[in-house]
Order: structure tokens, then C-alpha cells, then sequence
């Protein structure tokens, strides 16, 4: 857990299914190696990290592998077509490829599954069912969209 901030509430895994709106967040300078980096199969990934207004958050593996997933979600969190990434994308060029995203909110339905305990806390599989791009600039002011949010 992070430490405290009298700003932001605390840091926790989403835990049921249902429709957020999450924003994608950058890695700090010095995760962005350990968030981007060559998989086990020898594919460049990355591990998303993504957070709500009520400090409910996720993170979520993507691999050029399987790039379709990942162009899908980089193309609704920008409001742009993002062709597939190519599977011989190095890891500087899919950093460079899901940047446009990063600091952006959706509004994302997710089916939440419970996976197994690791460290005495239970651990979650997220899929995205829908997502729908929630930033003003791309769509104008969502009825439901509420101006406290903290970011």
C-alpha cells in the first residue's frame, strides 16, 4: 500500500464486476523498466496500471504477441484507430506506441473474477467488456461525469 495522501484516497484492487472510469497511468520514470519489458516468450509487454477517482485500481498484462487487445484499448482510451502493434515491436517502440493513452480516462465495464491469494491478499483476473473514451476533449462533458475527481 502507498502511504497516506490527504488528496487521494487509498490505493485498493478492484474486487467486483461493474462499469469504472479509469484512468491509464504513466510509470514513473524509474518502473517504466520493470512496467516494459521482454516476456518470457521473448515478446516486448507491458503491465498497465489503471485507477478510478475512489482509489480503486487494477493492473493488467499486455504482450505484442497478442497486440489486437492492446490496439483496441490504446484506440478507446485515445478516440483514435490504433493499428495492431507489430509482434517484432522493440519495448522503447510499445512505450512510444501506448503513450498516447496514458494520463486518459474511460468508462470500462469490467467482469472481475477472483484468482488465487499471493501474499495473504487475494489476487483478481479483470476483463474488459466495453470500453467508451470519457475525456472531454474527445467527447465533450459525460452527463455523469463528476468534477471532484481527483485527477
Amino acid at each position: 500500500m502507498n502511504p497516506p495522501n490527504n488528496e487521494l484516497p487509498p490505493l485498493k484492487n478492484i474486487e467486483k464486476s461493474g462499469t469504472y472510469i479509469l484512468k491509464l497511468i504513466k510509470p514513473k520514470d524509474e518502473k517504466i523498466n520493470e512496467r516494459f519489458k521482454i516476456n518470457k516468450r521473448g515478446f516486448s509487454s507491458c503491465r498497465l496500471f489503471f485507477v478510478d477517482g475512489d482509489g480503486n485500481c487494477m493492473t493488467k498484462n499486455y504482450s505484442v504477441e497478442f497486440g489486437k487487445g492492446l490496439a483496441m484499448l490504446v484506440g478507446k482510451y485515445t478516440g483514435k484507430f490504433s493499428p495492431e502493434p507489430s509482434k517484432e515491436m522493440s519495448v522503447e517502440m510499445l512505450f512510444q506506441y501506448v503513450s498516447p493513452a496514458f494520463g486518459r480516462k474511460a468508462n470500462v465495464e469490467l467482469d472481475v473474477t477472483p484468482d488465487k491469494e499471493w501474499n495473504g491478499r487475494m489476487q483478481f483476473n479483470y476483463k474488459m467488456t466495453k470500453i467508451a473514451a470519457y475525456d472531454k476533449d474527445i467527447y465533450g462533458s459525460a452527463p455523469e461525469a463528476s468534477e471532484d475527481v481527483p485527477f
